[in-house]
């Protein structure tokens, strides 16, 4: 189990970076661009991230479960890369030519066109950064380590080129600079794998399967970021960079939550298909119980902070973000659930449809509640709306998953956690006398609130887990059973 534990290592340091860096570059952005500039270039993203999912035709997920099934066949894994890459290029010139014809017969995206030719760009050249590939191999020192150094690049031209209001289009293309880089690199190392080659495809048995991910794929992001595009065309940008800045910041900590499911796919497929129950039990056991223990604290404590984070992140022009922040920082214990029920449970037992049932359920709640409360509510209504869907898709995904895979749900520990986490409002209530000085009032709050949670864990409510972790074991001892 070395292996594991040094995968989760790594892709945890690729989360810390996803986490820090955007703590760096997003206050400086949001102040030279403001609430206008960070809203257009929310709304074209969110039109363009369809495009993506278009063109991708659920290869991301899809490929990291067939690439870990041969990843030990060399000449098969070249083949199954060499059909899905070439099928992602088709699709992804097609998804090209269909944003052109958009852009130019739209208004509302012709005002902003360079936005979308950046975009354009990026659809061809994420073709080529085949991270799932690496996934299914699992390469995530290789991830880790590259992705790092792309950023801090990144981070270097941003600070460089982006001086005003002015920079807008060199600000989004940050963005196609970073996935120039992730493509040749990958491309390079994966040349160094395998042999591609386009002789002798077989196209037709990956369809079937690739249309359900990539139905499911749509189906998600139109519940994902159909709001902050129906919030664009119903208010106005400075409403959308409102609801972006909020959202941005609430997926930070979704970012912590995600460490695992990237990690235990290849692991789970592979324990799945030999019947291995007892492994693939004491994996989830301990997924679901990680996405608890973190996500509930990271949640109460958000919502505790939301208008120190709006002042220090973005400014206290993006002050009337916090209710929607507010809001939103529920969203992460159920976007960890559905993770852990999708990715690492429907998936890999080959059960796309019922993530795709769940997804189209989302959409319906997503699409009517958008519609009704937007007019009223504005960036509020669309976080009540985020928060309400990312729920009922991950009810309806625990109603399937736990008739396929049962497993104990972890209700008592939750309960401790929520409890425990409640003591984070008198920790800054006493916080507060002292200091009213945003990042001041962030950083203590969080290290006392830690700690309490912490310690409660430990002496309090002795949770085996946490004891597991912090008595000399390793981080994550996943070679135990479950308890």
């Amino acid at each position: 189990m070395s292996v594991l534990r040094k995968n989760i290592a790594f892709n945890t340091l690729l989360s810390i970076s996803q986490i820090l860096f955007p703590l760096i570059t997003f206050p400086y952005a949001s102040r030279i661009l403001g609430p206008a500039g960070m809203g257009a270039i929310n709304f074209a993203d969110n039109i363009i991230t369809y495009f993506l999912i278009f063109s991708a035709l659920g290869i991301p997920m899809y490929g990291v479960r067939e690439i870990a099934k041969v990843k030990g066949d060399p000449i098969a894994l070249g083949k199954v890369f060499s059909e899905l890459i070439l099928i992602h290029l088709i699709t992804s010139l097609l998804s090209v030519v269909a944003l052109l014809v958009l852009s130019l017969s739209t208004q509302r995206l012709l005002a902003n066109f360079q936005l979308y030719q950046i975009g354009m760009a990026i659809l061809l050249g994420n073709v080529f950064i085949a991270e799932w590939f690496f996934q299914g191999i699992e390469k995530f020192k290789y991830i880790a380590l590259r992705t790092v150094l792309i950023r801090l690049f990144t981070i270097v031209l941003l600070f460089v080129l982006v001086h005003s209001v002015k920079d807008l289009n060199t600000y989004y293309a940050l963005n196609l600079v970073a996935t120039v880089f992730a493509a040749v690199t990958n491309m390079y190392s994966i040349s160094k794998i395998i042999k591609v080659s386009f002789r002798n495809l077989a196209f037709k048995h990956h369809l079937k399967p690739l249309l359900v991910i990539f139905s499911n794929s749509i189906i998600t992001t139109i519940y994902l970021v159909f709001d902050s595009i129906i919030l664009g065309f119903l208010t106005s940008n400075i409403h959308v960079g409102y609801y972006a800045s909020a959202m941005r910041i609430s997926k930070l900590s979704m970012v912590v939550i995600g460490v695992l499911s990237a990690v235990l796919l290849p692991r789970l497929t592979i324990a799945f298909k030999e019947k291995n129950w007892e492994e693939a039990k004491m994996l989830l056991h301990k997924s679901i119980n990680f996405v608890m223990f973190l996500s509930i604290p990271i949640a109460i404590g958000t919502f505790c902070l939301s208008e120190e984070i709006i002042r220090l992140f973005a400014g206290d022009q993006y002050l009337p973000a916090v209710g929607a922040l507010q809001i939103l920082s529920f969203i992460v214990i159920f976007v960890g659930m559905a993770q852990v029920f999708a990715n690492e449970i429907l998936l890999p037992l080959h059960h796309e449809r019922k993530i795709l049932y769940a997804s189209l359920f989302g959409m319906v709640v997503s699409l009517g509640l958008n519609f009704l409360l937007i007019p009223h509510f504005k960036e509020s209504g669309a976080a009540i709306t985020s928060l309400t869907t990312e729920f009922t898709v991950s009810m309806v995904l625990f109603y399937f998953s736990f008739k396929l895979f049962k497993l104990n749900f972890p209700w008592l520990e939750s309960i401790q956690a929520i409890c425990t986490s409640l003591t984070f409002f008198i920790v800054k209530m006493l916080v507060l006398k002292v200091t009213t000085v945003p990042v001041l009032v962030i950083i203590i709050t969080v290290l006392l609130s830690a700690c309490i949670y912490l310690v409660s864990q430990l002496y309090l409510w002795k949770n085996k887990h946490v004891l597991e972790v912090l008595s000399g074991f390793k981080i994550f001892n996943f070679s135990g059973g479950s308890r």
